[in-house]
């Protein structure tokens, strides 16, 4: 009987100590040189957190009576962690925080390179700028947001899908993907420089959250810090200079606050040749305090871009160019670089946030969102002529081949090959893009009355996007808190091309190429759209398709927080319902029956659990654990087969499952802050597809890889070691393993109907996952001196980077005709593994006071300082194989090099 009772009491302890006595305080953070009050600091005690209000005022309840450490941090400030004596009310008072230079470029500077270079004509993910989100206090994220994210390092190998982002409450991420489009706010760094962010599976006060952590960007315009500032900024990155001027009020005496911020990026090129940017950002924050308990926000921004793309080629015209960097998209046009892959974006966002403060232990925030506009990514194409992509296959030396032809390939001619080497290497009319010949082709089709043969079509991806948002956040008493709210979403993405430039020639005629050369005299399949048979086209006209995909969704969820003597803990729950349908606006020929109109609406309910809990040690000492269990709903673009020219889904549609844990130890002293992590995350049901011109089948097809399951699992360390009160060392290293675990169903479907769709198994289990350095370590010094000077030196190492790979080579039919045990088997079907590097990158800042009321800030930092031009970051084989010959160099992967060299001059004025 004791016994049972004994392990009873145990069972219960961690309630029995809710009743057990608490503790709070209380302060007020300064900005040491103005003496200004500073808003949005975010106040952490091991778990438990809360931010400073207009005033600089925090209060933070519900913790343990004893020894704790408690630590600050602000964007543009220093850390401080401090050791404290929590009582029943501690009072802190005024905590001064010291402006730092360094952060404050980091944040300008690396992110404003990361979010625009990662990019590039392979429609990166952008991963590797969520962490610059997620970044604050904790040393590990700090290091993997700004030094691991040139190398698109990206945390536990995640997908941003899995990284939510709020602004002003309101989710920003893309439904179609669930990835952030950063470049919405672009160039206003100031204006969203502050933030609330949770990592990993931790629970948060706004959000259910991710398995990758989730941010609120804060920019309610009574949080902003009130200043005037000014800044320049130059770089050889991707643009080259940034002009950026921003002014607030903070919260005046009758109520009101105003912030605006305007900036102007721009350059003819950066870092990668032909790639010009032209940029403008906006920003306008108004807040209204209606009295004590309500107040009113409206938020609008946006940031307009032109800018070219890189395109990733193949070794083989890097060696030819000798430049890792060679860029195919860009040729000269009357003595000026031209880029025929621009990426043009105009989509504004308006806020509307109501702040209810019920009473001292419930706070009400709710927020309406518009999000629309234009997106579009500009492309050559061509008709009955020849590809003009400079590094098309049938251009290059390898193209004639030093042995014995192959049936139907090019008469070996060494010649040939010899004299293309050469041109390659001398004339950029055979590198580069040749404008003046894609004119002149279609100026003798002018001559004979003929459609352009060549023109720049623009890819439209325009989004509609309304979002109600409702959270509540109320403290039962000092131990239980309940985070709860509700969030709905309607999506209406419009997707059609239009004619961008005619280039010189007259018109174009909307039809199918590759439908007229398969059904020859068929004058109803070659057909774009059978209700505009033949259709003629000129500049701004839509063609090709034309289509919108529309969602609903709406998700109610709920966190409650239990706190006690030595364990804090926490349980939610989320409910999602989404819904998803096409809507047709083209009949397609091939498809005349699925292509126009209402297509079939997909229905989702999915649900999420997840738990956690910290056991305190120590007022040092911490061990948090997390878990979670959650399906959710795919999304709509690995769910359609061809949603250009028909509604069809891949079989089998249902919703992705995911498994993940944590465990984390913390130590935190004021000499000494670390954490240690060990995570491991199942998927599974997922889907994937890729778009791409099939060689064999001469025609675009859709590959769909689904019923996908992966593995994420690994260990991440971070730790800062105060050596005095000037020097630190920074330590932050990632051990990952990220692989495919099973072998996923396959679909190859058609555009334009010439053959059913293929089924089969794709033969990929145990591969790694790409785009990202599984291994990621950092060894760096700081320095932070008297006169507010700052030098960051820091020694960076990647590897076990792989390549991402082609479905079709690991199918049955790409190792066909090939006996048990014949080595080309191992050749054909294996992952190829790109070489990591060492780099070195550095930064010095340094601020002055002038007239006791201004403040001038430089900072100069550079990153490669070795310039190591041989890291691969990334990359891809292509979706082309020879099936017939298995020639693997017939068809090389496309690569990615980190860049070399790089500067950033940040140079800030502000009173």
């Amino acid at each position: 009987m004791k016994q049972k009772l004994f392990i009873l009491l145990l069972a219960f302890s961690p309630l029995l100590g809710l009743f057990a006595q608490t503790g709070s305080i209380t302060g007020r953070i300064t900005d040491s040189e103005s003496g200004k009050a500073i808003p949005s600091v975010t106040v952490k005690v091991a778990t438990q957190q809360t931010v400073t209000d207009n005033e600089g005022i925090f209060n933070l309840s519900g913790l343990t009576p004893g020894d704790c450490m408690v630590v600050f941090t602000s964007s543009g400030y220093q850390d401080i962690t401090q050791q404290i004596t929590v009582a029943e009310t501690t009072n802190l008072g005024t905590i001064k925080m010291l402006p730092t230079i360094a952060s404050d470029a980091a944040s300008s500077g690396l992110s404003e390179v990361n979010v625009t270079a990662l990019d590039s004509e392979d429609d990166g993910n952008g991963q590797a700028v969520s962490g610059l989100l997620t970044s604050g206090s904790d040393v590990f994220e700090s290091v993997a947001a700004y030094t691991f994210g040139p190398a698109y390092f990206r945390m536990r190998g995640y997908d941003n899908d899995l990284s939510g982002t709020y602004i002003g409450n309101i989710p920003i991420n893309d439904v179609e993907t669930g990835r952030t489009t950063w470049a919405l706010w672009g160039g206003l760094n100031d204006a969203t420089r502050n933030k609330v962010s949770e990592n990993g599976l931790a629970p948060s006060s706004f959000s259910f959250g991710n398995l990758g952590g989730v941010t609120n960007i804060i920019v309610r315009a009574s949080q902003q810090r009130a200043q005037t500032k000014l800044t320049y900024s130059l770089s050889n990155r991707t643009n080259t200079n940034r002009l950026m001027l921003t002014h607030s009020t903070g919260l005046m005496d009758n109520g009101w606050a105003f912030t605006f911020t305007g900036s102007r990026r721009w350059g003819q090129e950066g870092y990668i040749e032909g790639t010009p940017y032209d940029a403008w950002s906006w920003f306008l924050g108004i807040e209204k305090k209606l009295n004590e308990k309500h107040s009113l926000a409206f938020t609008a921004f946006a940031a307009p871009v032109r800018r070219g793309m890189q395109g990733g080629s193949f070794q083989e015209t890097y060696d030819l160019t000798d430049n890792n960097y060679y860029n195919p998209n860009w040729g000269y046009q009357n003595g000026e670089k031209r880029n025929a892959r621009m990426r043009i974006m105009n989509q504004p966002v308006m806020i509307l946030n109501h702040y209810w403060k019920i009473s001292d232990k419930t706070l009400v925030t709710s927020a309406a969102s518009y999000l629309f506009g234009k997106t579009g990514t500009t492309a050559l194409n061509w008709y009955n002529s020849s590809d003009p992509r400079p590094d098309y296959y049938r251009y290059l030396p390898s193209y004639y081949p030093s042995v014995a032809s192959y049936p139907n390939e090019p008469v070996y001619d060494p010649a040939i090959a010899e004299a293309l080497t050469e041109l390659w290497k001398n004339d950029q009319s055979v590198s580069q893009i040749n404008w003046d010949k894609l004119y002149q082709i279609n100026y003798l089709a002018n001559l004979d009355g003929k459609q352009a043969r060549y023109i720049i079509e623009n890819r439209h991806t325009d989004q509609q996007q309304i979002n109600l948002n409702s959270v509540i956040n109320h403290a039962i008493n000092d131990r239980i808190k309940f985070d709860g709210g509700i969030e709905l979403n309607s999506t209406i993405g419009t997707y059609y091309k239009t004619i961008e430039d005619l280039l010189g020639g007259e018109y174009w005629v909307d039809i199918d190429q590759f439908a007229e050369r398969d059904f020859p005299g068929n004058d109803t399949t070659v057909q774009n759209d059978l209700n505009n048979p033949n259709q003629v086209v000129k500049v701004d006209d839509k063609f090709g398709y034309d289509y919108k995909l529309h969602q609903n969704t709406g998700n109610l969820w709920g966190v409650a927080n239990f706190s006690s003597p030595k364990v804090d803990y926490y349980a939610g729950l989320q409910l999602t319902y989404t819904s998803f349908w096409r809507e047709g606006f083209m009949r397609n020929g091939r498809y005349p029956e699925t292509s126009y109109g209402t297509g079939e609406k997909h229905n989702f309910f999915d649900y999420a659990v997840k738990a956690g809990a910290t056991y305190k040690v120590t007022g040092r000492h911490f061990i948090e654990a997390n878990a979670t269990y959650m399906t959710r709903a795919p999304y709509i673009r690995n769910s359609y087969l061809s949603s250009r020219v028909r509604d069809a889904v891949v079989p089998d549609l249902k919703s992705e499952e995911i498994i993940s844990g944590e465990l984390s130890y913390h130590f935190r002293s004021p000499m000494v802050k670390a954490r240690i992590t060990v995570y491991h995350t199942i998927f599974n049901n997922q889907n994937e597809i890729n778009s791409f011109y099939h060689d064999s089948l001469r025609t675009f097809v859709n590959q769909a890889m689904y019923n996908m399951s992966k593995v994420h699992q690994g260990i991440e360390a971070g730790a800062e070691v105060k050596l005095n009160a000037a020097f630190a060392v920074v330590a932050a290293a990632n051990l990952g393993n990220y692989r495919y675990t099973n072998r996923p169903d396959g679909v190859l479907t058609v555009e334009n109907g010439s053959s059913p769709d293929r089924y089969g198994k794709i033969y990929s289990k145990y591969f790694y996952v790409s785009g990202t350095p599984q291994t990621a370590t950092s060894l760096g010094l700081k320095y932070s001196g008297p006169d507010f000077l700052f030098i960051d030196v820091n020694v960076n190492y990647y590897d076990n980077i792989y390549l991402d790979f082609n479905p079709e080579r690991r199918t049955s039919m790409a190792i066909s005709n090939l006996g048990e045990g014949d080595p080309m088997i191992s050749e054909i079907t294996k992952q190829e593994k790109l070489p990591g590097g060492l780099t070195l990158d550095a930064s010095v800042g340094k601020s002055f006071r002038l007239m006791d009321k201004y403040y001038l800030n430089l900072n100069f930092s550079v990153s490669n300082i070795l310039n190591n031009m041989e890291i691969i970051t990334g990359g891809y084989e292509q979706m082309r194989f020879d099936f017939v010959n298995k020639d693997l160099n017939k068809f090389p992967p496309k690569y990615y090099y980190l860049n070399g060299r790089t500067f950033f001059l940040n140079i800030g004025f502000r009173f």
